[in-house]
């Protein structure tokens, strides 16, 4: 997968932030990454405030604190799912702040600002103080890393949401203070030299903001190589089926939660995270087993129909999971890129022929995870355990990559031999979720 490429401002240049016309307060040492993606909400909101259908046109700005800001508080702190709230990390600490950008022909506008370590610390209250003090200028970062990709790329102006747009277009559930909009959408742009406003939006002048602008160096970070393993479970009980094997359907859902039971103590025996695709009807009977073990979670469809709304349905489940496995491989005329971006949807699991990919690629803003193999031809009688399993470590032997599918429906079929399967594997490679994978990957395209 290689490395991954950044922008740096280091501790060093804050005389310079200073020396533009900058409060020394709002400065901290970090890096931005610029990735070939949607932000969380970005597809709906770009639509919304711009019109803007075209997938291509979306990037997603991220902020991280420099490793010597990272190193002063818990590495814990960065992973909490409660305080980082949008799990924008990608499996690494530091991550401060994000910005939704549209680079058009027109303008680059920078929208949808959020930054929840900062903005949801006060669930950490002996952190509290140290993580404002030191983070808290991340908007007027965030701004700077917007102006400056603007003129890397040559664009001449720049648009950002003004307070009153952004209140108007968040989460209607959320409760809105309309001061910390103004302190994230306003304060930045009303400080810079070449920004007017207009309607409402803030218009940014590039050329006449330019020497307010504290320009980021090129710098880059590996990412993992290793040869990787991911083990995949979808979790549909009986779901699957009900009408062609109504006998199978009955045992899937009376052994449901015994032959879960045992893939998590095999897991936890051998010391391995999996990823659990669970139809979304079954998700909260599922999840508290599941979670605690550090497993990830993604979606199988919500009810394993070809039904239309199953993206809608699954959002109303949960608002945050990353991922997407196809039943049946079969991608629907609902599960486009465009509408797996507009329900914040970061990775999409199937065949490689659906996928029309046989590694992991960031494809339309989205990971493509292909599975090499399931465990359809255990069901079928086309395979015998040993000869399935054959196959799956000669492919682990030979490729970088390898994911399988294992069906808890067909449990009985595999999970006699599954810790001893789990031992091979790891002894062949890293065991990985697709979390993982698909975080590598969109770090990987950073540019």
């Amino acid at each position: 997968m290689g490395r991954s490429a950044f922008r740096q401002i280091g501790a060093e240049r804050a005389a310079e932030w200073e020396e533009k016309g900058h409060g020394r307060r709002h400065f901290f040492p970090h890096r931005l990454f610029q990735l070939p993606k949607c932000g969380p909400d970005g597809y709906r909101i770009a639509e919304r405030m711009c019109g803007e259908q075209q997938l291509d046109h979306h990037w997603q700005l991220l902020l991280y604190a420099d490793p010597t800001l990272v190193e002063r508080f818990p590495r814990a702190l960065f992973f909490d799912d409660d305080l980082i709230w949008h799990q924008q990390h990608f499996g690494r600490p530091g991550q401060v702040a994000s910005a939704t950008v549209l680079i058009r022909p027109d303008a680059l506008y920078s929208m949808v600002h959020h930054a929840d370590l900062v903005q949801r610390v006060g669930r950490f209250r002996e952190h509290k103080t140290q993580i404002e003090k030191q983070l808290g200028g991340w908007p007027w970062m965030l701004v700077n890393g917007a102006l400056a990709l603007a003129i890397e790329r040559g664009i001449r102006t720049v648009r950002t949401p003004g307070a009153r747009l952004a209140m108007q277009n968040t989460d209607e559930s959320r409760d809105v203070q309309p001061y910390l909009f103004e302190r994230v959408y306003d304060r930045p742009l009303a400080e810079l030299p070449g920004a007017v406003r207009r309607d409402e939006w803030w218009e940014v002048e590039v050329s006449t903001a330019a020497a307010a602008v504290l320009m980021p160096v090129p710098g880059e970070e590996p990412v993992h190589e290793e040869k990787t393993v991911c083990v995949m479970h979808d979790v549909e009980r009986g779901l699957g089926h009900p009408a062609d094997d109504p006998e199978l359907a009955r045992r899937a859902d009376e052994s449901g939660d015994e032959a879960l039971a045992a893939m998590l103590a095999a897991e936890a025996l051998a010391g391995v995270r999996a990823t659990y695709n669970v139809v979304g009807t079954l998700l909260e009977d599922v999840r508290s087993a599941v979670e605690p073990h550090g497993h990830a979670l993604a979606f199988h469809s919500f009810d394993h129909s070809d039904d239309g709304d199953q993206l809608h349905r699954c959002r109303e489940v949960d608002y945050r999971l990353k991922g997407y496995r196809l039943p049946q491989s079969r991608r629907t005329p609902e599960t486009t890129d465009t509408n797996l971006a507009f329900h914040n949807f970061e990775w999409l699991a199937s065949s490689p022929p659906a996928l029309e990919a046989e590694t992991p690629v960031l494809q339309g803003r989205l990971v493509r995870l292909p599975v090499t193999l399931d465990d359809f031809d255990l069901y079928t009688g086309r395979q015998s355990y040993d000869e399935w399993e054959g196959e799956l470590l000669d492919h682990v032997e030979r490729a970088p990559y390898t994911t399988v599918g294992l069906h808890d429906c067909y449990a009985h079929l595999w999970l006699p031999r599954y810790a001893e399967l789990l031992e091979k594997l790891r002894s062949r490679a890293r065991l990985r979720t697709l979390d993982e994978v698909s975080a590598d990957v969109l770090m990987s395209a950073a540019v």
